[in-house]
């Protein structure tokens, strides 16, 4: 393919200066002919001055003159046929002193006198200080003699060798800027082909900052994130993998005590099973939640929904559990406020950063859920606790697939609750984002089109 569009480009280089090396040739040609031809009449102008003062000289009249001596290369050579066809004056006409033609030719009788109209451009020929002819020109350019014949020629071969040559060059200046056009093509083409085969391609020289240079860039730009992506990809699998044989190796291990009787069935460790069983039913809906939104078959059933309501609803179910651990948890909204959108997906976001901020709040803490207008088109929610808050190198790390930090560790949860949360926003057209300044509180902010 490289090579195609590499001969293209040749071809074009070509096909561009061959047509303009051609006119210009042929214009160069014309020009060098006329200027010869002018020189030639000029020539053929003096020849015949001096024939006719000579001429006078001699015999004291004009009659008998030969009005143009023929080329020395044809003197001595027998007259040529008359050509067939129009006959054209010659370049000159000589007159008389009575403006009478002397001499005849085509379309000019002898004795014609010449009309006191047409004498504007005649030539006086002067012997002695008194004119004794006149020459009118016709407007006929001279002959080409065999001089004039063989100049053009050359000129004419010197011509299309310069243009050969031109030619030349430009199809081998087209071959080397081809070859250097296309480099970052054939590099490009090189980091395509290593990560088909091997999932993985090094950065690629970025070249110079054109179009070109612009394409190197967005495939080390997509590239890097392919990589980021395949190692998020591994990590997440390993981690998922962990998640799920802790807890069933634990419960095997119990089960088996209980079985051998090593260990009565107490009802804490058959709630302990419980739990660890809960979890797993939790880690498994989270993956397939995600895994839909990823294939794109997460589908929501919006409708118009009271979010006051929806707030209070999330208040109550959380006001237990937040009055257990001492944290006060409150809604702000205002009433009335209505949004389209899927309560139930909603109602899922807000459960998960409710409980998060549950587990990073310590006792006597405050938890607030507010909820306003964002501008005229955008519903905006927060959750904003007063947790010892997230350093800033976490912020954006908290929404990737079961990263917990340091500190969030010793807390329950799968780790999948902010992505979820992130990826049930983006579904309504929205965002998610955190903000936090550590040792002064967390807050969630949960913006959505009021009509999603």
């Amino acid at each position: 393919m490289s090579r195609s569009l590499r001969t293209r480009l040749i071809v074009a280089f070509a096909a561009v200066s061959l047509p303009v090396l051609l006119l210009f040739a042929g214009g160069a040609l014309l020009y060098a002919r006329t200027v010869y031809l002018g020189l030639r009449q000029q020539t053929v102008r003096e020849e015949l001055v001096a024939n006719i003062r000579t001429h006078v000289q001699l015999t004291g009249s004009l009659e008998g003159l030969r009005p143009q001596e023929p080329p020395p290369e044809e003197r001595g050579q027998p007259p040529t046929a008359p050509s067939r066809g129009r006959v054209e004056p010659p370049p000159l006409i000589v007159l008389d002193p009575q403006f009478r033609v002397a001499v005849a030719a085509t379309g000019h009788p002898q004795g014609l006198l010449i009309p006191v109209a047409d004498r504007g451009n005649l030539t006086a020929v002067t012997l002695n200080a008194r004119p004794v002819a006149y020459l009118l020109s016709t407007g006929t350019p001279p002959r080409p003699d065999a001089q004039t014949t063989a100049f053009v020629r050359r000129t004419a071969g010197l011509l299309l060798l310069a243009v050969s040559l031109a030619t030349g060059i430009s199809v081998l200046l087209g071959a080397w800027f081809s070859h250097r056009l296309l480099a970052p093509l054939r590099t490009l083409q090189g980091g395509v082909r290593a990560l088909t085969t091997t999932g993985q391609a090094a950065p690629l020289p970025e070249g110079q900052p054109d179009e070109l240079g612009e394409l190197l860039r967005a495939f080390n730009g997509m590239s890097a994130e392919l990589e980021r992506r395949r190692i998020s990809s591994r990590q997440f699998s390993a981690d998922i993998a962990h998640d799920l044989s802790t807890p069933l190796t634990v419960m095997r291990g119990t089960l088996e005590a209980m079985k051998d009787g090593t260990l009565p069935a107490t009802p804490e460790r058959l709630s302990r099973l419980q739990t660890q069983t809960d979890h797993m039913i939790q880690l498994s809906g989270d993956l397939r939640l995600l895994s839909m939104a990823d294939a794109g078959d997460l589908t929501l059933k919006l409708r118009t929904v009271n979010i006051t309501e929806l707030l209070s609803d999330v208040e109550e179910t959380f006001f237990e559990v937040a009055r257990d651990g001492g944290v006060i948890l409150g809604v702000n909204a205002p009433p009335d406020l209505h949004a389209q959108l899927d309560p139930l997906r909603v109602t899922q976001i807000l459960h998960n950063l409710v409980q998060n901020a549950l587990n990073h709040t310590p006792r006597g803490g405050l938890i607030t859920v507010a909820a306003g207008l964002h501008g005229v088109a955008q519903l905006r929610i927060t959750v904003a606790d007063s947790g010892p808050g997230i350093p800033p190198e976490q912020l954006e790390r908290v929404f990737d697939r079961l990263y917990r930090g340091d500190d969030a560790r010793s807390v329950p949860g799968s780790g999948l609750g902010l992505s979820i949360a992130r990826t049930l926003a983006e579904a309504h057209g929205g965002t998610l984002t955190l903000e936090s300044v550590p040792g002064n509180g967390t807050t969630a902010v949960l913006t959505v089109p009021l009509n999603s």
